[in-house]
């Protein structure tokens, strides 16, 4: 397969062999590199994005650096901690926040892999088809083998939909350092213009180390506020002036809905919503001589995305998809 298949197959199986997880990160940040990298990435996407720097207390910093303790029992307990933020999850509830204002989620159901410490943890369910892997080399991280290979974020025809994906990792050009054992990332350094604009590093990794319920139980902060999210939305409303007569203000769906019903008043029809979609693209160039035959191309590409080319490595159908073949495929016997 090569070595650059077998790096697609590790991430794609991360995190292997992975039950619970601790360590420390550190997260350094350059803010001005960080506004043109995603500029940058926005320009490539044809869409618009604006960005800010937050600071407590002062004015914001050229660049910052976050240490956060990181606790995961896999797949939905986490603490992640500094002291610029609180993220625990026991399994049902999870609080989020500054440490001094935390909003307590008790209807959450957000992915670990969702989260910005976990798109690290699960790489290959964010990076793949997202990014364009050049050749892995073989290195280490505090002593940990690893595999060091360059990401840049993959053009074409669905740029715009993974817009948003991208936009977390930051920017279109990375390095990462795959751990040779798990497949987590251990480093990723997010790079402008060949400058630095993000480094985060996994430091003090433990593998399936003992963790008790403790570990994920939420202990308020002494000097800290602690806000429902139903009483957030309902105070958020309210600044609005939005109309919460007959509404259940312990229902946290009923009062997004009366928030996004004064937003949009008139929401389209989904008919209406197709037309305004098919408005925005209009058809270049000359029509297939056959468009019949042409759409049934299409339609049997879309509908045998796992044909594999003589070669038995690339994904026919699939944009990109040289040495894919074999991730794919131990991928299905897994989750046979």
């Amino acid at each position: 397969m090569g070595r650059k298949g077998d790096l697609l197959e590790l991430m794609d199986g991360a995190p292997i062999g992975v039950h619970t997880l601790s360590g420390a990160m550190w997260k350094w940040t350059h803010h001005e590199r960080s506004r043109r990298a995603n500029e940058a990435l926005a320009r490539q996407s044809n869409a618009n994005v604006s960005t800010a720097t937050v600071s407590f207390g002062g004015p914001p910093e050229e660049t910052t650096d976050e240490h956060l303790r990181v606790l995961v029992g896999l797949p939905d307990r986490w603490h992640v901690e500094s002291e610029r933020r609180v993220d625990i999850r026991d399994g049902r509830t999870r609080w989020i926040g500054h440490p001094t204002h935390i909003t307590e989620l008790s209807q959450d159901d957000t992915d670990f892999g969702d989260t910005d410490v976990g798109l690290l943890v699960y790489p290959g369910d964010q990076f793949l088809g997202v990014l364009r892997f050049g050749d892995p080399v073989e290195d280490e991280v505090a002593g940990r083998p690893c595999w060091r290979v360059d990401g840049a974020a993959g053009l074409g025809r669905h740029a715009t939909q993974l817009f948003h994906m991208r936009m977390r990792l930051g920017g279109s050009d990375h390095t990462f350092w795959f751990d040779a054992v798990t497949g987590i990332v251990l480093r990723h350094v997010g790079l402008v213009d060949d400058e630095p604009w993000l480094i985060t590093e996994f430091k003090e990794v433990r593998v399936n180390p003992p963790l008790t319920d403790l570990e994920f139980q939420f202990v308020a902060p002494p000097d800290g506020t602690v806000e429902r999210q139903v009483d957030h939305l309902v105070r958020m409303a309210e600044l609005r002036g939005v109309d919460l007569t007959g509404v259940d203000r312990e229902d946290v769906q009923a009062v997004q809905a009366a928030i996004h019903s004064m937003m949009r008043p008139n929401p389209p029809s989904p008919e209406a919503r197709l037309a305004m979609q098919q408005a925005k693209h209009i058809p270049i160039g000359d029509l297939p001589e056959d468009v019949v035959a042409a759409r049934e191309s299409i339609e049997y590409a879309f509908n045998h995305l796992g044909e594999i080319d003589e070669s038995g490595v690339t994904l026919v159908n699939v944009q990109g998809g040289r040495d894919l073949a074999g991730p794919l495929s131990a991928a299905q016997k897994r989750w046979a």
